[in-house]
């Protein structure tokens, strides 16, 4: 089997947007303290985002784990990792991710 996956353009814009809206959010993360509500919501809002760009890019790498021995490699360092943290996998270790984040929104006030 042939390793394509990495090699896609799509799968790199893709890895580079993830990265580069991650850079975003944490270089805007130290501010949070002195952020005002609006703020707060925007940020919350940009890190939900961010987890839905991954939990899609990880589907794909899942789906492509089948074909691709890059893909599944990743697939399963990505998933011994998330056993490490007590999820069974990313999806799981992400949905988390969102309520916290709703937790958080809701002890600021920002849920309506």
């Amino acid at each position: 089997m042939k390793s394509t996956f990495f090699k896609s353009q799509q799968v790199q814009e893709d890895l580079h947007t993830i990265f580069q809206t991650y850079q975003d959010i944490a270089s805007k993360s130290s501010a949070l303290p002195t952020m005002d509500a609006e703020e707060k919501q925007e940020h919350i809002e940009e890190c939900k985002a961010l987890i839905d760009r991954q939990k899609i890019f990880y589907h794909r790498l899942a789906l492509a784990s089948a074909e691709d021995p890059e893909a599944a490699d990743m697939k399963n360092r990505i998933n011994m990792m998330v056993n490490a943290f007590g999820y069974k996998s990313l999806p799981d270790c992400m949905d988390a991710m969102i309520v916290t984040l709703d937790n958080a929104a809701h002890r600021e006030g920002l849920d309506g």
